[in-house]
């Protein structure tokens, strides 16, 4: 076999594999076995004829060589894709439309827009996958989703971005709680507390470490989702960092008490995100004029 021999799986694999930084993450980004992304791996350096990537306990990581062909092989699959969205809108159809999304857009903002995309978007097949920003941030380098949506602080290169809506994080506690009853706490008491907060790489967990880090860091319980803090909260194990937009019927319910937080700022942006390199499918513009209409 030759480089020439190539095909789609080896491109697909290669541009996996740069931006999942392990051999078992490009595995399942691409819908492989560990065992056979392994091997492919090993064939395709034996017919490159160099090594691609050098395997470490921490993970795989791309060599020089490697990473330029793991651009190129980017460019390749992202091609691959744009003719099958071209051969599927010329079949009579108007395509699929690949989104990603961040799980506080996803649980309160995005049910709204595909319910109004329902109805504008004929004839698109519509699919959403839900990570955290970091994720869908590699959805979108690896071309496995055409527009996303983040809520957290960090802008990466290669992309570009459009305001959708701002957002707000909000210190919640249990309504037995201390701080239920003071008029506010101050952010240095917010930052020792032993917060309730999103795993790492979500874009909540982004924003509170940022607008914590100048008044110290005390003890992390750290969860997976907003629900999940949420209920961890109620159930007391301590203050919670969380999405205004996750924990408002609570509040409203008297489940959990806002604690007013003076001098601590937790406002956000959320952001539509997509290929600097790869013009909007209509159907993506279509989707990204609905996510800006649509409160």
């Amino acid at each position: 076999m030759t480089v020439r021999d190539w095909d789609l799986r080896h491109y697909r694999f290669l541009a996996a594999l740069a931006a999942e930084g392990s051999i078992g993450g490009a595995a399942r980004t691409t819908g492989m076995a560990q065992p056979n992304a392994s091997r492919l791996l090993d064939q395709m350096e034996r017919s490159a004829g160099f090594p691609l990537a050098r395997r470490t306990p921490r993970g795989t990581m791309l060599t020089d060589r490697g990473r330029v062909v793991a651009g190129l092989a980017a460019e390749v699959a992202e091609a691959a894709e744009s003719v099958a969205r071209s051969v599927q809108a010329l079949e009579g159809g108007r395509g699929a439309l690949h989104l990603c999304a961040s799980l506080t857009v996803a649980e309160h903002l995005m049910p709204g827009w595909l319910a109004t995309a329902q109805q504008r978007l004929a004839g698109v097949t519509t699919t959403l996958d839900v990570g955290n920003s970091d994720e869908v941030f590699d959805r979108l380098r690896t071309g496995a989703a055409d527009l996303g949506f983040v809520e957290g602080p960090t802008i990466q290169t290669g992309f570009r971005y459009l305001e959708v809506g701002r957002d707000e994080l909000v210190v919640v506690v249990r309504p037995d709680h201390a701080w239920a009853r003071d008029g506010g706490v101050s952010p240095q008491a917010v930052a020792a507390a032993g917060l309730v907060v999103r795993a790492p790489g979500s874009g909540t967990r982004q924003t509170a470490d940022l607008a914590l880090a100048p008044f110290g860091a005390g003890d992390r319980f750290e969860v997976g989702s907003n629900a999940a803090l949420a209920a961890s909260v109620a159930a007391g194990l301590g203050p919670g960092v969380v999405s205004r937009l996750a924990v408002q019927m609570a509040i409203r319910a008297g489940r959990l008490v806002e604690v007013p937080t003076p001098g601590l700022r937790l406002g956000r942006v959320l952001r539509a995100v997509w290929r600097a390199g790869s013009p909007l499918e209509p159907a993506a513009q279509e989707f990204l004029g609905i996510a800006v209409a649509v409160p």
